[in-house]
C-alpha cells in the first residue's frame, strides 16, 4: 500500500513539476519554433500601428526584411519618412504610410481602410501597437483634469484598438489573417501610479479574452492573438521608468528582440506570447502569490 501511495504521489508531483516548467519556458519554445522567415513571411500584407519608433519601428524593419507588404502608421505622415525609406533598403515587397490620430474616435477604422487599400484590399497581419503616453502620480497629486487624461488614455489605448480590430476583421476574415493586440505586463501586475496605463491594458485583455470567444464560436478563420510585453528598452521606456525604480541597473530587453518574438504570434497563431520569455515568471507568480508581487514591486520603486 505505501508503494502505490509513493507511487501515486511521484506522478502527482511530477504532472505538477511538468506543467510548471512548460508555463516557464513555453514563450521561449514558442519565439523560436515558430519564428518568422521569408519563407512563412513574405509577400504578407502587414499593417503596424504606431510604427513611428520603438517596437512598432522594430516591428516594420524586421516585416520588410521578411518580404512582407508593409504599412506604417503615425500621426503625421513627415514622421514616417526615414522609415519608409529604411523598410525599402531592407527589401520590403512594397512600402506605405497612413496617417491618424488614434485618440480621435473613428481613425483607427479609418487607417485600418486606408492600409487595406493602399496594399490592394486586403490584409493579412494586423498589428495594433499604438499608445498614448500615460502620466506616473499618485492619485491624490493627480491633476484636476486627470479625469479626462484618463478618458484621452481609455481612448487611445483601448476603444481605438477594439475599433480597429472590427474594421480589421472583415479583411481578415478573407485572408485567414491574423490579429495581434500589443498588451503589456502592466494589465496583470500592480504597477505602482501606474493608473491610466494598468487600466487602459487590462481593458484591452479583457476584450481580447471574449473577442477570441466570439471567433472560435463563430468558426472564424481569424487568428487574434496576444502580446504580453514586459520592460522594453524604447526611448520612452529608458526615459521614464529610471525616474521610479529604485534599481541601479535595469534589465530593458531589445526592441528588435522583442519584435522578432511578435512576428511569431501570426506563425504560430498563438492565443499568447510573453517577451522577453523571463517576464512569464512574475506573470505566473502574480497569479500564484499576489502579495509576493505585490511586496517585490514596492521594494523596487521610489515613493512619489
Amino acid at each position: 500500500m505505501n508503494f502505490i501511495i509513493r507511487g501515486v504521489l511521484g506522478l502527482v508531483l511530477f504532472f505538477v513539476l511538468f506543467n510548471v516548467a512548460r508555463n516557464l519556458f513555453y514563450d521561449l519554445y514558442a519565439s523560436n519554433w515558430h519564428r518568422a522567415s521569408r519563407e512563412n513571411t513574405a509577400g504578407k500584407r502587414v499593417l503596424i500601428t504606431g510604427s513611428s519608433r520603438g517596437i512598432g519601428e522594430a516591428l516594420a524593419h524586421v516585416y520588410a526584411e521578411l518580404g512582407a507588404h508593409v504599412t506604417v502608421h503615425a500621426r503625421r505622415l513627415d514622421s514616417l519618412e526615414k522609415i519608409r525609406a529604411e523598410c525599402r533598403r531592407l527589401g520590403a515587397a512594397s512600402v506605405h504610410a497612413v496617417a491618424g490620430d488614434m485618440s480621435s474616435p473613428g481613425r483607427a477604422a479609418q487607417v485600418v481602410a486606408d492600409a487595406a487599400a493602399a496594399m490592394g484590399g486586403g490584409l493579412d497581419i494586423v498589428v495594433v501597437n499604438h499608445i498614448s503616453p500615460s502620466e506616473l502620480t499618485t492619485l491624490s497629486r493627480a491633476m484636476p483634469d486627470s479625469a479626462q487624461k484618463q478618458l484621452a488614455a481609455m481612448q487611445t489605448n483601448y476603444f481605438s484598438y477594439v475599433e480597429a480590430a472590427r474594421a480589421a476583421l472583415p479583411h481578415l476574415e478573407k485572408s485567414a489573417g491574423s490579429l495581434v493586440l500589443i498588451s503589456s505586463a502592466a494589465a496583470r501586475l500592480p504597477i505602482p501610479y501606474c493608473y491610466e496605463y494598468c487600466a487602459s491594458k487590462r481593458a484591452l485583455e479583457g476584450f481580447f479574452s471574449t473577442l477570441r470567444q466570439e471567433l472560435a464560436l463563430n468558426g472564424s478563420a481569424v487568428h487574434a492573438g496576444l502580446a504580453v510585453l514586459g520592460l522594453i528598452g524604447t526611448d520612452s521606456a529608458r526615459q521614464t521608468v529610471p525616474k521610479y525604480s529604485k534599481g541601479s541597473s535595469l534589465d530593458f530587453a531589445s526592441p528588435v528582440a522583442t519584435a522578432l518574438d511578435v512576428t511569431a504570434i501570426p506563425v504560430g497563431r498563438l492565443r499568447e506570447l510573453a517577451s522577453p520569455w523571463k517576464m512569464r515568471v512574475p506573470l505566473l507568480l502574480g497569479g500564484w502569490a499576489p502579495e509576493h508581487i505585490e511586496r517585490h514591486l514596492q521594494a523596487l520603486t521610489r515613493i512619489l
